[in-house]
């Protein structure tokens, strides 16, 4: 049997097969008290696709079993098989609904589905969804009987352009196993005949109250209470739709230091829901106590910050994007606070809700990339000399446009409707503090204007909007990438924080924790942990830290676990084996921080 599908993470056995893989509420930030999970075992069948596929005729008979929320690729899913773009993967179980559901109105909801679906109840169309990233749900009736839920679902796979991140049909380097079909949660729940849809909250200025703004399926009305530290609640009113001002006594800021969350009930047009908030501001501003003439930072809550925040591209080798359990989500925010991190870049992926969740009251800053589509501008061996030149393209013309494969007018706007619906989708939650837009060139255009068009949708949070190169002079930081060549300072002429995006990347590999034993991809080789200790402290102490002096606000180390033949995480790919000595690696962290603490401080 292949080393890759005997691969497993601590939560494997547990997850595999078993009815909920996630048996939390999956989606933390707008709770109802009724729902049932939709996880586990569903029929499955591949056909040849015929015409459009809301018009296709369902499957007679179906061709096994697959383990829902696990892409058919994965060995979890029970199927490992693929979705070639010129097939129709469906899904089929009958669902047997609480009997005082009977006569309401229920919501299938799927928190993500690769890439085009279409939702059938008992024959009749619900309702169909485009993008891979994004959740969406259908509303059925119900009544005292099961209802057959048939999903069927389209991958054009990354030759289609649309948004991909590291999927690939051809796995290697730093491309990864494709992701077809349900590969996040689904669930259902009763809603009222006027459901609430949305509850956001921005964070007065100076940290004592709260603006909410309630969305729903009509005007009315709604009562926003807020459960306070010591018990208490305090409450206000007002109409959908508009700011619904609540002051907060003793008001406690959220940070990583204090991850409070308030808990918020509304109630209103015969609904009622929970969600949760955490006040804190995001700004860049300079540093106080320091030189005039220093870089300014992050700022949260007023007081500045270094963004300290590995790659996390978040696979997991049995399960793919999905985590095995919750466990698992839980496990890599944990042990990167527990290493010295304050965070997270979330790369090129958008994650289940459950894991926003946990890093606000874990306290992990977040770093949010867009999902990439389109292709990259430049190849891996262009883009060393990229790196080593410090080489930028403008992203406007046709040419850059077509080298970016976003000729077509439909890809750039199906591109920005994912943007958008992105950030709408988690906005609600305080760990993220900045939004990245485009990674290393992979489907960059317009940079200036979409970097707008993100500030509009959210002036609360930075903006990194070319990360690696290709900088359009726009955003909040000065962001590089920079493997295997030394550590370098920023221009002096561009004074934005520096946010070194991406850095390190040494590969270690872990016998008998590998994806494959003949092949490995990373950018410094290294055999044992002593070496791995040494380099790290070594990079840290005589390349990292000192940057800090000409404006380094911001490190991203690559990566947090190795990712099939990437071998480069601190972590084995199945999470058994931290690679680098934990005492040794907190200890750089404090340093990197302790550098930055003293630009404040009198010299």
């Amino acid at each position: 049997m292949p080393i890759a599908t005997r691969l497993r993470s601590p939560w494997a056995d547990q997850a595999i097969g078993a009815a909920s893989p996630l048996p939390e509420y999956p989606r933390p930030m707008l709770a109802r008290d009724e729902w049932i999970s939709l996880n586990g075992p569903w029929e499955y069948a591949i056909v040849a696709s015929l015409g459009a596929l809301a018009d296709e005729e369902r499957p007679s008979s179906y061709d096994g079993q697959i383990t829902v929320p696990f892409a058919i690729e994965t060995v979890a899913s029970g199927v490992v098989g693929a979705l070639d773009a010129d097939e129709t993967l469906f899904y089929r179980r009958l669902v047997e609904f609480p009997k005082h559901w009977a006569g309401r109105r229920v919501a299938l909801n799927f928190e993500a589905v690769d890439y085009e679906a279409v939702v059938w109840a008992d024959g009749v169309l619900a309702g169909r969804h485009i993008g891979g990233y994004t959740p969406f749900s259908v509303d059925i009736e119900v009544d005292d009987q099961p209802i057959e839920v048939v999903v069927g679902v389209r991958d054009p796979g990354p030759d289609g352009r649309q948004q991909y991140g590291k999927q690939s049909d051809n796995p290697r380097s730093i491309w990864y196993t494709a992701t077809s079909g349900i590969w996040q949660s689904v669930w259902a729940e009763p809603l009222p005949a006027t459901a609430i849809t949305a509850v956001h909250t921005t964070s007065w200025p100076n940290l004592d109250g709260l603006d909410v703004i309630v969305s729903a399926e009509t005007d009315g009305d709604v009562e926003v209470s807020v459960e306070l530290p010591d018990g208490g609640t305090i409450s206000a009113s007002g109409p959908i739709g508009q700011p619904i001002k609540v002051a907060i006594p003793d008001a406690r800021p959220w940070s990583p230091d204090d991850p409070h969350l308030y808990r918020l009930q509304v109630r209103g047009l015969g609904d009622e829901v929970t969600s949760w908030a955490g006040l804190r501001t995001v700004a860049i501003g300079p540093i106080p106590g320091a030189d005039h003439d220093e870089r300014p930072a992050v700022l949260l809550n007023g007081r500045p910050i270094l963004l300290n925040t590995p790659l996390d591209q978040g696979y997991w080798p049995e399960s793919g994007m999905t985590a095995p359990s919750d466990e698992a989500l839980v496990f890599d925010l944990e042990q990167l606070r527990g290493l010295g991190f304050n965070g997270l870049r979330k790369h090129i992926k958008v994650e289940s809700r459950r894991w926003y969740h946990h890093a606000d009251r874990l306290g992990m800053l977040v770093v949010q990339d867009v999902v990439n589509g389109g292709k990259p501008m430049v190849t891996i061996r262009q883009s060393q000399v990229t790196m080593a030149l410090d080489v930028q393209l403008e992203d406007r013309s046709p040419q850059a446009r077509a080298a970016a494969g976003r000729r077509s007018a439909g890809n750039r706007r199906q591109f920005e409707a994912d943007l958008t619906g992105m950030i709408r989708l988690l906005s609600p939650h305080p760990c993220i503090v900045t939004w990245v837009v485009f990674n290393e060139g992979w489907g960059q255009y317009d940079a200036r204007r979409l970097t707008e068009l993100v500030r509009g949708l959210d002036p609360t949070r930075t903006i990194d909007s070319a990360s690696g190169w290709f900088d359009q002079k726009c955003g909040d930081f000065r962001s590089r990438h920079r493997y295997v060549l030394k550590l370098r300072r920023p221009p002096r002429r561009d004074r934005r924080p520096f946010f070194l995006s991406e850095f390190g990347g040494y590969n270690m590999p872990v016998p008998d924790r590998m994806w494959e034993t003949d092949d490995r991809y990373g950018y410094r080789f290294l055999s044992t942990s002593a070496q791995l200790d040494a380099a790290l402290a070594s990079l840290y102490r005589d390349q990292l830290i000192p940057l800090v002096d000409h404006g380094l606000r911001g490190a991203c180390y690559t990566q947090v676990s190795d990712v099939e033949i990437e071998n480069n995480g601190l972590f084995s790919f199945d999470r058994h084996v931290l690679k680098p000595d934990a005492d040794g690696l907190r200890a750089l962290n404090a340093e990197l921080f302790a550098r930055f603490a003293a630009l404040g401080e009198p010299r």
